[in-house]
């Protein structure tokens, strides 16, 4: 029997549809329906699992309700986790760590990316090594970063340069680096990676190292360097939503794995070049993880003690790294 001109069109929207969804199945978590609320920096590669929740009503699917608030700064979020205003941040680990450790409890949940940000120098330029930073103008995003502070244990145990003291340092956000190295100010920048893309695509710059290939040389485990972090709080208060956030992003992680539409979408939205949206999502398709596992936390507190070591409890604030950060509860 043939199918009515009405029923083809559904049946075309139906494979249409499941077409842009991963093949697998994922974890029967439901949440209790109650809201989770992101700090989102809308500017970064952590937008991107918002953008896919929302565009696929994942949180719908798995029984939450999902909200994102922009932020522009790190005390920003901070503040907010503090007053309960929010449920949970992308962070880095470190700066995790120091939440922490100022009395804000905050357990992972899941991870996001290992390191992906890059130092950058002019195509030109002579620049190939951390040595050859010596006496150079060089731009950093904090001076407090697990970035900064890896770049100087490298330096110093590769080359025996101490780049704290022979480098001229600027620190400022991202987009303020950029502007910066374009108006010929620094010789070389450390730089996120959602900017890193255009900047490599544009043929003006190339990558004088990454932090996970400085990471890896220094024979240091890869953990997630972002991860979701949530209030304490919340997690023991409401472990199904925690759950159902979970499953969420291990659909997200399939998602951005295999399909190019969103990158596109959303990378548009970002004003990204299409040169640099190709780059952007090869780069982050690498280094994407989906999953805690036991080995990580272990691998964190060998991190740790390498950068306490090179930059002191004076520049990184504590000096002990809270125990079993990273949950594997929930997944």
């Amino acid at each position: 029997m043939s199918l009515s001109r009405r029923q083809f069109t559904t049946a075309a929207l139906g494979l249409a549809a499941a077409s842009t969804l991963p093949k697998g199945s994922f974890a029967a978590a439901k949440g209790n329906g109650g809201t989770i609320r992101m700090m989102l920096n809308p500017a970064g590669t952590m937008s991107f699992p918002p953008f896919v929740i929302k565009k696929f009503k994942l949180d719908e699917k798995y029984g939450f309700k999902f909200e994102t608030i922009n932020y522009t700064n790190a005390n920003t979020a901070t503040a907010a986790m503090q007053s309960k205003s929010a449920e949970m941040i992308v962070y880095e680990w470190l700066a995790t760590a120091r939440i922490i450790d100022g009395g804000i409890p905050i357990v992972g949940v899941a991870p996001f990316m290992t390191y992906v940000n890059t130092v950058l120098v002019p195509k030109d330029s002579p620049i190939k090594t951390l040595a050859d930073l010596k006496g150079k103008r060089l731009g950093v995003h904090s001076k407090t970063s697990y970035d900064w502070m890896i770049m100087q244990a490298a330096a110093k145990q590769k080359y025996g340069v101490d780049l704290a003291k022979e480098v001229t340092i600027q620190e400022a956000a991202a987009p303020l680096l950029r502007g910066s190295i374009d108006q010929g100010q620094l010789d070389a920048t450390q730089m996120w990676n959602s900017l890193a893309a255009d900047m490599l695509a544009s043929g003006k710059y190339k990558t004088l190292v990454t932090i996970r290939a400085i990471t890896e040389d220094l024979g240091i485990p890869t953990v997630p360097y972002l991860f979701f972090g949530m209030r304490a709080d919340y997690v023991k208060e409401n472990p199904d939503n925690v759950k159902a956030f979970v499953a969420a992003y291990q659909e997200v992680y399939e998602i951005l794995k295999t399909n190019d539409d969103v990158w596109e979408e959303r990378g548009k939205e970002m004003k990204l070049s299409p040169e640099g949206i190709k780059e952007f999502r090869d780069q982050v398709r690498r280094d994407l993880v989906k999953t805690f596992t036991p080995d990580m936390n272990p691998a964190l507190q060998k991190t740790f003690d390498i950068v306490l070591k090179v930059a002191g409890p004076e520049v990184i604030g504590f000096t002990k790294l809270p125990p079993n950060m990273l949950s594997l509860d929930y997944q």
